[in-house]
């Protein structure tokens, strides 16, 4: 009897631990489910391609790049300048014409001046009539003091018309800068660091106002976009989430990381995650990576094939 309960008793304690151990089995495979990255397919594509723009109509006649080359924010494009430069040569005669007559108040003293012996005939008339009544005719003393006003009026329009030279020497300072300004848009410069990917035109060519030149695209910072399933990663928890950019195309991975003597894989964070739940239940999201060069070449070009490795959010 006693012996019977002894193997019960075992029996159970093996039976319990059968379970636990089954448990943490199912435990630990349910972690690894939690942490487990999935991959998707994803595309590269561009941030940043600029056409550069001709500012002003004329004859280009120098170009500074060749298709392929890498430029910073510097020169690319000269166009045809005679005319911009005469504009401004003009243009800064009328200023210098204007600051002179800005400066000169010959006029404003010459009226105040007319207008002292004015005031002094009308003053020495209505003291000789003072003395000796009726000397001076009552019609010769208006005519004197019309004339007295009318110089006070004309010191008034001397130094308007001085106010009006000074404006009219900063219209012409305006003038010669948007002179400048024109003559400046003749020279073009790229707008962002990057590769000239192709040219539009060639010296010698004329181009009109807004006709683009040449292209520059941004190569060392790229997009990588995918589509995420919703019921494996819920759009709420899937901004920010880190992600693992790497070649899909093994046997290129593999040539590529023996260039550069270590693993081909870019990472970076999930910036855009999109509104719209798509027939089959995905949604795009897109993460902005910084691209890998091998000399002057990129690895990752817009349309080069790539994995996403996305980590899965804990609970699923």
């Amino acid at each position: 009897m006693r012996n019977l309960i002894m193997l019960a008793t075992a029996g159970l304690v093996v039976s319990a631990a059968l379970l636990v151990h089954h448990r943490t089995d199912e435990a630990a495979a349910q972690t690894r489910q939690d942490v487990q990255a999935d991959v998707i397919d994803g595309n590269v594509t561009l941030i940043n391609d600029v056409d550069i723009s001709a500012q002003e109509p004329g004859v280009l006649t120098r170009l500074h790049f060749a298709e392929g080359d890498s430029v910073k924010t510097q020169l690319l494009v000269e166009l045809d300048s005679t005319d911009a430069l005469v504009r401004v040569e003009e243009a800064r005669l009328n200023q210098e014409v204007a600051r002179k007559e800005a400066t000169n108040d010959i006029n404003v003293k010459a009226s105040a001046a007319a207008a002292d012996v004015a005031q002094a005939e009308v003053d020495e008339s209505i003291a000789v009539n003072e003395d000796a009544p009726g000397s001076i005719p009552q019609t010769k003393l208006r005519r004197e003091k019309l004339t007295a006003e009318r110089s006070l009026l004309q010191v008034d329009v001397a130094k308007l018309e001085y106010d009006v030279a000074g404006i009219t020497a900063q219209i012409r300072g305006q003038q010669v800068q948007a002179a400048l300004n024109s003559l400046n848009r003749r020279s073009v410069k790229a707008p962002l660091a990057g590769v000239i990917e192709r040219r539009y035109k060639d010296v010698g060519e004329w181009v009109t106002a807004g006709e683009p030149i040449c292209q520059v695209v941004r190569m060392d910072r790229l997009r990588v976009e995918g589509f995420l399933p919703s019921n494996r990663f819920p759009p709420v928890l899937m901004l920010g989430r880190t992600i693992t950019v790497r070649l899909k195309d093994q046997l290129l991975a593999r040539q590529l990381e023996r260039l550069v003597n270590r693993p081909i894989q870019l990472s970076g964070r999930i910036s855009f995650v999109s509104n719209v739940i798509q027939a089959g239940g995905e949604y795009q999201v897109w993460a902005e990576i910084d691209n890998l060069a091998i000399g002057s070449q990129w690895i990752l070009r817009p349309g080069t094939p790539v994995t996403l490795e996305i980590q899965a959010p804990a609970g699923n």
